[in-house]
């Protein structure tokens, strides 16, 4: 017992001796290791590889495709409600921040809801305070009161304002794009938003009003508008949301004789058109190409190819936009998520890196857009899942999120896409999973791969090469059921060659830079 009180009073007579006034311990009195900053260079050697099985990067004449745009996702009507959620700018830091997945692709929409079904006036209220707390009463409160002949639509239009004025100023390579469910109830052929037609004599009305919404939000948040779309789902007017029905003849004409002429009138000669957006892949690309035949001047005109890529998850079929790659065209898909039953699981993330991986490598993509970055739902259109509640208090990522940054995260704007393949040892061609997927991606001395073994029982090691070259430095992100982004050095073994273990059901991407072989 004396012992005890003996230790006790050593140290209360250590504690008054070495702390401050108010009890809390001095700076100077506590050692604080400098922080220790994570490199990618090599800082020494890995055992020598087990296996002669190799995956070899080709890059060069004959073995390059197309150029990378980005990766991005969509807020649009769903705009409102990362807005009056209380972890919002965590959210939009989870989504275009470093730490995140790094999305360098905002896509926002005109409203419809900007005039006034009584009195037709259009008004993009720009001037309104869109920097309100997440719970302001004024939003909060009757949440779902109309606006414009839309519930909710001033705190749907608000958020939007909040989203683009905060990445403006934190996140400063972001693409902004916009696309349009309907023009104007006064410029369709029903006279509302949803269904209908664009009515015949107001094609330069429709696209004038489009200018005038561009110099709204660049005027007001000093943003340059990557791309503007006239048409969302030009195939899915009849729906229950916002729609306006387009030929694919008189979309492409809109945008050649209509649309493309007001831009450069009004100074945008560098803004793009994206011309398309069609809701299923196949039948989209279908769609680009006859629009591209029956208006040959469009591709001329400055235009991104996109569709959309709605179908059951695992039944798309990837196909090419032959005339795209022919003028030059970058092909995009703006939209795609899945509307089954909500699904957080790593078996739905796995599923989702094979189809990001074919759009890359068998449709030629340019650039993916995620549909809904965040959104409470009951299904599996977010890659953010957010609370329910008003204001929402906390939210979850889906483990898609994590796949889909295996490929957003890693391959820079601008990376081309170069031919990979696997090597397999004389009389081992089990060496590699036949469920093995893999595309590579170069920039300047920059090269990302992106591995995704989906098979359920096989995890293999294998050495990596790029032909003609070396590799400078490696470093390797593992995402599986078990691990997310999970960082690894891969140094090079004493003869030079380096190796990596790929886990059984799983996504590893590898970045770095490669040098020449007779570089020291």
């Amino acid at each position: 017992m004396k012992k005890i009180y003996s230790l006790l009073f050593v140290s209360l007579f250590l504690f008054i001796g070495y702390s401050c006034d108010d009890g809390s311990l001095s700076h100077s009195d506590v050692y604080i290791p400098d922080p220790v900053e994570e490199t990618d260079e090599d800082d020494g050697f890995s055992a020598e590889p087990t296996t002669e099985a190799v995956i070899k990067v080709q890059f060069g004449e004959g073995h390059e495709h197309q150029i990378i745009d980005g990766f991005g996702c969509a807020f649009a009507e769903w705009s409102h409600r990362i807005w009056n959620n209380m972890m919002r700018e965590d959210v939009v830091n989870d989504l275009f921040g470093e730490n995140g997945l790094k999305l360098n692709i905002f896509r926002g929409e005109v409203f419809p809801h900007y005039q006034n079904p009584t009195t037709n006036v259009i008004d993009f209220g720009m001037n309104r305070t869109f920097n309100l707390a997440a719970n302001d009463p004024s939003m909060i409160n009757d949440y779902w009161r109309d606006f414009n002949g839309s519930g909710c639509g001033e705190q749907v239009q608000l958020g939007q304002m909040w989203l683009v004025d905060i990445l403006q100023k934190k996140y400063k390579d972001v693409k902004f794009i916009f696309s349009t469910w309907s023009p104007p109830g006064t410029m369709k052929s029903n006279g509302k938003p949803s269904g209908g037609s664009l009515a015949s004599g107001s094609e330069d009305a429709y696209a004038n009003y489009l200018i005038d919404f561009i110099k709204a939000y660049t005027e007001k948040f000093g943003i340059e508008i990557y791309a503007i779309s006239p048409s969302n789902e030009p195939n899915s007017s009849g729906t229950g949301w916002n729609g306006c029905s387009w030929s694919y003849t008189n979309l492409a004409n809109f945008c050649q004789k209509n649309l493309r002429p007001a831009l450069d009138k009004a100074g945008y000669q560098d803004m793009k058109i994206i011309f398309g957006e069609h809701s299923w892949w196949k039948a989209g690309v279908t769609f680009l190409e006859n629009g591209l035949k029956a208006c040959p001047d469009l591709v001329n005109s400055n235009i991104i190819a996109a569709a959309h890529g709605y179908t059951l998850i695992g039944n798309t079929e990837f196909v090419q936009s032959p005339l795209c790659a022919e003028n030059n065209i970058h092909l995009w898909n703006t939209e795609t998520s899945s509307t089954d039953t909500y699904d957080p699981s790593w078996k739905n993330a796995m599923q989702w890196a094979t189809t990001f991986h074919n759009y890359l490598a068998v449709s030629n993509l340019n650039a993916f857009i995620w549909w809904a970055g965040a959104r409470p739902c009951t299904n599996n259109e977010a890659l953010i899942r957010l609370e329910e509640a008003l204001p929402g208090t906390n939210y979850e990522r889906a483990s898609r999120y994590y796949s889909y940054g295996q490929f957003t995260k890693f391959i820079p704007e601008g990376s081309r896409r170069v031919d990979i393949k696997t090597v397999a040892p004389e009389g081992d061609e089990e060496a590699f999973p036949k469920e093995l997927l893999m595309t590579a991606y170069i920039k300047d001395d920059n090269y990302t791969i992106v591995l995704v073994n989906n098979s359920t029982s096989k995890a293999f090691e294998t050495k990596l090469e790029i032909e003609g070259k070396e590799f400078q430095t490696m470093i390797s992100y593992t995402s599986d059921e078990g691990v997310k982004w999970q960082r690894k050095k891969v140094n090079p073994s004493l003869s030079g060659l380096r190796s990596i273990t790929v886990p059984k059901f799983s996504v590893v991407t590898i970045t770095g830079k490669m040098k020449d072989i007779d570089a020291e």
